[in-house]
């Protein structure tokens, strides 16, 4: 990008950011700013949708920048574009209404009935999801709630991998970009009243967001990442309680249907080509390592809901889903959620996990999964450290043979490990969260899938 000069009549262009040329004696400086340069808008394809983005979220109105358009010096993490930082990112306020148009005062809505102009007709039937999009034609511009906490205030302080769980700026940026084109068409989900109502012809239209789809994602990821309540979410963001549970409980089954293709169960080659040197001369068949993990959960007021979910393992309530990942680590299938008191055994015979299975196949287990049966049966063998009689004692081969799979099956734990740095599965799991169990887990086990490989 060309080096501004003081062009003539340059002018910043961020909201809130009253820099001019015209006015030098004006100028405001941040901390990290000697000399204030303009810059013009680049011209990059790829670079000006992000600086689009990055600038409308500091204005009121439509902003398509023109021939002549600057960004000034104090928007740039090193005063000016860099390689390593090319990107407006600093100080990219909502707070001013200059460039826009002044605020309406507010009216008292009169009481009126809902024109039939005013319902459209759904272009698709979507049966198999718990949530329906709006039309490409009906996404309005959100009222805006102009929340104190937004990702650039995340991103600024270098902790995104605290709140969101994945690892840098760059990772949300891909994840938002692909979720975008679908999420922008998305309703907020309403529970079973919905789905009823989604079997007539037509729908009224939602109401308009409050929220950036960017601040909905990232609601999401931090209640997720950290196991925030939602009482704490609608003060960070302005919102009422009602909406944080709407957002929450979109976001996480739209998450999980457009993210559980990461979760892929790779053929047998695949599985040669990544072996660990520590599986290639011991157990060069293992197909994956499969364990199963609880979350503990409130306890249910119901009788019959609190005797399905009581582990006498952990003695309290709890969820139960199986988990495979490969030798080199990598999660390769998770299953629906169970309540506690379902056996290794029984999850793994009725989750659908055996289909999976092939010829020769070998799989690791702990010894609880005595699963040795249902395997043969598919013409694959089951490894497991060796079992004693009461009060007898391991042999020798016995003792190493317990070792060295005790030391390669490390490699599930780390993974389930992985999962339960997201404090949703971490803590105690609320009752009104049960419903939406199975898209948590397979929304979290995805997320894991975008953070830094594991060592192996």
């Amino acid at each position: 990008m060309p080096k501004g000069k003081k062009p003539k009549k340059a002018h910043c262009c961020v909201g809130g950011c009253n820099n001019d040329d015209r006015y030098p004696d004006n100028y405001k400086y941040h901390s990290h700013v000697t000399t204030m340069e303009f810059f013009n808008f680049t011209t990059s394809a790829s670079k000006r949708v992000i600086w689009i983005r990055n600038v409308q979220k500091g204005r009121l109105d439509f902003f398509d920048p023109k021939p002549g358009t600057f960004i000034c010096a104090n928007h740039f993490k090193d005063g000016k574009p860099t390689p390593e930082n090319p990107h407006p990112t600093e100080f990219m306020t909502k707070l001013s209404n200059e460039h826009g148009s002044t605020p309406k005062k507010k009216k008292k809505p009169a009481e009126r009935t809902t024109p039939a102009s005013e319902t459209f007709q759904s272009e698709e039937e979507l049966s198999d999801l718990d949530f329906h999009y709006l039309s490409e034609g009906s996404e309005s511009e959100p009222e805006t709630a102009h929340p104190d906490f937004t990702f650039e205030i995340v991103a600024t302080e270098g902790m995104v991998s605290f709140y969101t769980g994945l690892p840098d700026s760059r990772t949300f940026e891909l994840l938002y970009d692909y979720l975008r084109p679908k999420a922008k068409n998305m309703n907020y989900w309403k529970g079973e009243a919905q789905r009823a109502g989604e079997e007539t012809p037509s729908v009224k239209r939602g109401p308009k967001r409050k929220l950036q789809l960017e601040e909905e994602l990232l609601l999401t990821l931090m209640r997720l990442r950290l196991g925030l309540f939602v009482e704490d979410l609608a003060v960070r963001f302005k919102v009422s309680h009602s909406l944080v549970t709407q957002i929450f409980s979109t976001w996480v089954r739209f998450m999980s249907r457009e993210l559980n293709w990461m979760i892929m169960w790779p053929s047998r080659g695949q599985i040669q080509l990544e072996l660990p040197e520590a599986f290639r001369k011991i157990y060069p068949k293992v197909r994956c390592i499969i364990d199963c993990t609880e979350v503990f959960t409130e306890t249910p007021s119901a009788l019959d809901i609190q005797a399905t979910l009581w582990s006498d393992y952990k003695h309290h309530s709890t969820m139960k889903f199986l988990v495979a990942v490969t030798p080199n680590g990598a999660p390769c299938y998770v299953s629906p959620c169970y309540g506690g008191r379902a056996t290794d055994k029984f999850i793994v015979k009725d989750c659908g996990f055996l289909n999976f299975v092939e010829p020769y196949d070998q799989i690791m287990a702990d010894r609880g999964f005595k699963i040795k049966d249902e395997l043969l049966m598919r013409n694959a063998y089951l490894c497991i450290p060796p079992s004693t009689k009461a009060g007898s004692q391991m042999v020798p081969r016995e003792v190493q043979e317990t070792s060295r799979i005790a030391n390669v099956r490390i490699y599930v734990e780390q993974a389930i490990g992985r999962l339960k740095r997201f404090n949703i599965l971490k803590n105690e799991l609320p009752i009104n969260c049960l419903p939406l169990c199975d898209d948590l887990v397979q929304v979290v086990c995805a997320l894991t899938c975008l953070q830094d490989p594991p060592c192996v």
